[in-house]
């Protein structure tokens, strides 16, 4: 990562960003935030109750926020998770472009579904996870959200599918695809 940019990690709750992120970092000598950790702090609850609590309003505010500050804070060589929704909002975007590279990092319905689960702590989804009749409402409520958001998602400077593969598989392809990007950019 020669040029010491921010990676921000974008996509859907489950697809890997909050696991990745940290090797990644370490790969690239550089350091990780993860916005959601950042936001709970900040509340001093999870995710969860912010939404149950403050809303989603409050949240989304908060968001942006530590995504400035961040931006304003980090000399470059840092790895952002971005949560699964953040880059919806256009004036994210318009932050989060100009700072640094935005990998997305994409995962099948399927895949996801298998992975969050289990989960309670997905604000978007809770209430949808209980029992086997509740399978086709949280594989429907995923494939609407994630309908919504991939066309924004794909909008990202780097695509990598995780439902397949690895983390090491999926760090290595993102530090390539960044080499790959660094030299054309560069060339």
């Amino acid at each position: 990562m020669a040029r010491q940019e921010i990676i921000f990690l974008i996509g859907f709750s489950g697809s890997g960003k909050s696991t990745i992120g940290p090797k990644l970092a370490r790969r690239l000598k550089a350091s990780f935030h993860d916005t959601d950790t950042i936001i709970e702090a900040r509340f001093g609850k999870s995710i969860r109750l912010v939404f149950a609590e403050d809303g989603e309003k409050a949240f989304r505010k908060a968001e942006t926020e530590v995504i400035e500050n961040l931006i304003r804070t980090t000399s470059g060589g840092a790895v952002v998770a971005l949560g699964g929704g953040a880059f919806q909002s256009a004036a994210n975007r318009r932050l989060v472009r100009p700072a640094g590279v935005c990998v997305y990092l994409s995962c099948s319905t399927r895949e996801l579904y298998r992975r969050l689960r289990s989960k309670s702590d997905r604000p978007l989804l809770h209430g949808l996870q209980r029992g086997a009749t509740d399978r086709c409402a949280m594989m429907a409520k995923m494939k609407e959200l994630l309908n919504a958001r991939r066309g924004t998602y794909e909008t990202a400077d780097i695509t990598v599918s995780t439902s397949t593969r690895t983390v090491t598989e999926v760090v290595s392809m993102i530090t390539g695809k960044l080499g790959k990007r660094h030299v054309h950019n560069n060339g």
